[in-house]
């Protein structure tokens, strides 16, 4: 506890000067693995640090409240560093701008993967590791923040790596708004500063309110063993997966659209059953809510967007206000998962016309949107029991919350001058309230973060939710699967479980493609789409889904990309997961469409020299054996002799 001990972590201005040197009370309380620092101003304002310990990996966890226990304003809060800390490392020589490059293994690099932004680069630090900017030399500032208000959104999402010679340390922001967040390498250390963007306000009387979070976890080793650590600390401290009464896994989902007749679900279920397709959830997609009367057969036909925010169930697509459909999936004994998005409200739905004070405009857009203010405690009380409504009577087993638009404009115009933040943090805080209470109210229920795909990634979201739906780049019924490739290497070095989408097409080099910790199929997605009438098809589906599920859980270990992410269609594609606790493990390769080459090895991690291994091919289940020492002089040899071709081979030690 030494580091959060002797360090304040926190920095602003009160009332124009630094608050230590201001005159307030201190007080810390001190349990196993968490300390309360508290700062009792003289005229009422009081700041809460809690910061936790998670001894196992060395990580420190924090997080500020402020509150004004007085009955008149405090005074103005401003140039507030949620974090602000400096951490030591080894000393780098200054830049030298000469005609040779630095070596890259002797200068401190930050690795920052890039926003969700629908691209095949998505979550990944960068397209060429070799790139300058990522170094940061004594003396220099590196900037960054996300755009729009929502966390993941743009150029770089809130997870950062420092790196210098075998060590360094991850940091994560947890806040699911608008972050900055600055990188000072000093001669002996490295000053981390994050917060929110642009905060500069007082408080009323009995005001509380919460900063963003911060997570930091020191490491030695390579880059990838510390996103292996990171993996394993989120999976055991930051996330609901295998918590009591929650999934074990992220669910295998047939994907349907909400807008599509309830006989039209009713046969998709009725064929996914009898051909014994193993899904463990319905994915009911947008479409189902609203009053348009015109056919919705998939997400290109009817006018199912223009009622986001009536949340009635649609008579004329499902007139059993889809009980049926429930009573359907119960006897099946699956799961429901239901599409939402609570926040982006069009101005003609009834709750907009019975409640106007519930909203937020902005006046820069006018498109019929407004933002349901969740800072507003009667609107989050609405929207609380509006969902907890459905969740109890559709019998939902996972909630699915997505948000289309860009909220900054809309907080930020609702500010006054000296309450700038104080909207987007009440928001925020409002959300977290909501799903707390959900999770609360519904001990089984699990959470889906969406969010244009992605775009709300970050430490807070992920203790309370899965993003099933990381990227929007999957949403075409025929994506490139190399897209999918790629996030499974980047989103995966980032955390431990999240989802994505196969297509519509019956192709093994796409399915196996999606191999994620959760996936959706789509080929149940669109009324328009026949299916279940090919018993070719059905018996192709049920192989790939079979082999899925004896692949997802070593999609929970620890992984090793064995290849650099790429655009290229000309290369391969290859990525290890092992499993340390029982020495086994799968890997995966690609032949893209246009590689020339035909052979290739691999490097494996967590191989001894002293045993030997068996690997098995999924294909045709054929056996190779391997001395561990051999494996790890010659590496992994593989051979495609087909373009175009995805193989996996399971392995163990004999």
């Amino acid at each position: 506890m030494n580091f959060l001990k002797n360090n304040p972590r926190i920095s602003f201005l009160y009332g124009g000067k630094s608050f230590l040197d201001c005159t307030f009370e201190r007080t810390v309380t001190e349990n196993e693995n968490e300390l309360i620092t508290v700062y009792t101003f003289e005229n009422g304002l009081k700041l809460t640090n809690i910061a936790k310990k998670y001894d196992k990996y060395g990580a420190y966890e924090w997080v500020n409240w402020l509150e004004n226990t007085s009955e008149h304003p405090t005074q103005v809060v401003s140039e507030l560093w949620d974090c602000d800390c400096e951490l030591p490392m080894e000393q780098d020589e200054p830049a030298r701008w000469t005609a040779y490059q630095p070596d890259p293994e002797k200068v401190t690099r930050i690795y920052v993967p890039h926003g969700a932004t629908c691209h095949l680069y998505d979550f990944c630090p960068t397209a060429d590791e070799s790139a300058t900017t990522h170094y940061i030399f004594p003396g220099q500032t590196k900037d960054y923040q996300t755009s729009g208000g929502r966390g993941a959104n743009g150029d770089v999402a809130p997870f950062f790596n420092v790196h210098r010679q075998g060590a360094g340390f991850i940091v994560a922001i947890g806040w699911t708004g608008q972050w900055n967040a600055k990188f000072t390498r000093t001669d002996y250390g490295m000053r981390i500063q994050s917060k929110i963007e642009d905060t500069h306000f007082l408080l009323y009387p009995g005001e509380k309110i919460r900063t963003s979070s911060v997570v930091i976890m020191p490491y030695t080793g390579s880059i990838i063993d510390s996103q292996n650590k990171w993996r394993r600390l989120v999976r055991d401290h930051f996330s609901l997966i295998g918590k009591p009464g929650r999934d074990t896994n992220p669910p295998f989902c047939a994907g349907i659209w909400g807008g599509m007749s309830t006989k039209g679900v009713l046969d998709r279920i009725k064929a996914c059953e009898e051909n014994e397709i193993p899904f463990d959830c319905y994915w009911m997609d947008a479409g189902w809510y609203g009053t348009d009367t015109r056919e919705c057969p998939d997400e290109f036909e009817g006018d199912w967007g223009s009622y986001t925010g009536d949340w009635r169930i649609n008579p004329y697509h499902h007139p059993d206000q889809l009980q049926d459909v429930v009573s359907e999936i119960k006897k099946a004994g699956k799961k429901f998962l239901l599409w939402f998005e609570p926040e982006r409200v069009l101005t003609h739905t009834p709750i907009f016309g019975e409640h106007p004070e519930y909203f937020l405009d902005s006046p820069h857009i006018n498109d019929g949107n407004r933002l349901l203010n969740l800072g507003n405690p009667d609107a989050l009380s609405y929207l609380l029991e509006t969902l907890s409504g459905l969740i109890q009577e559709l019998n939902l087993s996972w909630y699915r919350q997505d948000f289309n638009f860009e909220p900054l404009s809309y907080w930020r115009n609702n500010d006054s001058t000296h309450r700038r933040g104080i909207t987007e943090i009440k928001h925020i805080m409002g959300l977290y309230q909501l799903w707390d209470s959900l999770l609360e109210r519904f001990p089984n229920l699990m959470i889906d973060n969406c969010a244009s795909g992605g775009r709300r990634i970050d430490i807070e979201t992920l203790r309370r939710s899965v993003p099933l739906w990381r990227s929007d780049a999957q949403c075409s019924a025929n994506h490139q699967p190399e897209y999918s490739q790629n996030h499974n290497i980047s989103y995966s070095c980032w955390m431990p479980y999240s989802g994505t989408g196969t297509g519509r097409g019956y192709d093994i080099y796409r399915f196996r493609s999606t191999y994620a910790p959760g996936i959706m199929t789509q080929n149940t997605f669109s009324e328009r789409d026949s299916f279940g009438d090919d018993p070719e098809k059905m018996a192709f589906l049920k192989r790939c889904a079979d082999e899925y599920l004896k692949v997802r859980p070593y999609l929970q270990g620890d992984i090793y990309p064995l290849c650099e992410v790429s655009h290229k269609m000309d290369t391969w594609c290859a990525v290890q997961y092992y499993r340390p606790e029982s020495d086994d493990g799968i890997v995966q390769v690609f032949r893209r469409p246009k590689s020339p080459i035909t052979e290739s090895t691999y490097p494996l991690s967590g191989i001894s020299a002293d045993c030997r291994y068996r690997f098995t091919d999924a294909d045709d289940n054929s056996v190779q054996e391997f001395d561990g020492k051999e494996l790890i002089e010659n590496g992994f040899p593989v051979r495609i002799a087909t373009r175009r071709t995805a193989k996996v081979y399971f392995y163990e030690k004999i």
